[in-house]
């Protein structure tokens, strides 16, 4: 990102990119604070292990007016 910004992501092969060029999800770009256009680095990161346990915590704007369980609601 402009200042140094690190995120860990998942890295799939497009045959349909060329060769210099990464397709980023928007969510991606939002975190790292790019745009399209920009250069960014893509390293690989052998140590990263998967999550057995995660925990994803609401933010309070988001579930104005959701009633019930909001694990059925949005994770599911």
């Amino acid at each position: 990102g402009k200042k140094r910004r690190d995120t860990v992501c998942i890295v799939l092969v497009d045959d349909s990119c060329e060769e210099p060029k990464i397709r980023m999800n928007k969510v991606v770009r939002a975190n790292l604070r790019v745009r399209l256009g920009d250069v960014v680095s893509v390293h690989q990161c052998p140590d990263v292990k998967y999550g057995k346990r995660v925990h994803i915590l609401p933010i309070d704007d988001t579930i104005e007016g959701v009633t019930g369980n909001l694990f059925d609601a949005y994770l599911k």
